[in-house]
């Protein structure tokens, strides 16, 4: 059983086809609108993420969850500005871009690079 880190579902791998899981329901929603190739969507959305600066010190909160930045994470989770500007959470921006039908700022649609 192989699974995705993604926050909206579990992908469970049955003979090479993924099936997003939860362990109450199916939901053929997601199943119709999941990536012919998870494991490259996740490869080119890690690095993304990655790629982008982290922010040492923001202030506000992110857009995403709605919490506040706090200083205490590390380096790898810091958050993330994104090409436009916007900044969240490692963790929220990276399942937005895994979650999302396109490669966009979730405030103002602008397209990050691949």
């Amino acid at each position: 059983m192989a699974t995705s880190g993604s926050a909206k579902y579990h992908v469970v791998s049955h003979n090479t086809v993924p099936v997003p899981f939860d362990q109450q329901y199916f939901d053929l929603d997601d199943a119709m609108m999941m990536p012919e190739n998870l494991q490259a969507t996740l490869q080119t959305v890690i690095r993304l993420v990655s790629d982008m600066p982290t922010v040492h010190y923001p202030t506000g909160s992110c857009s995403i969850c709605m919490e506040s930045f706090w200083s205490s994470e590390g380096t790898s989770a810091a958050p993330r500005q994104v090409s436009c500007g916007h900044v969240y959470h490692h963790n929220c921006i990276t399942d937005w871009l895994l979650n999302s039908n396109s490669y966009s700022c979730p405030l103002c649609r602008c397209q990050i690079s691949r």
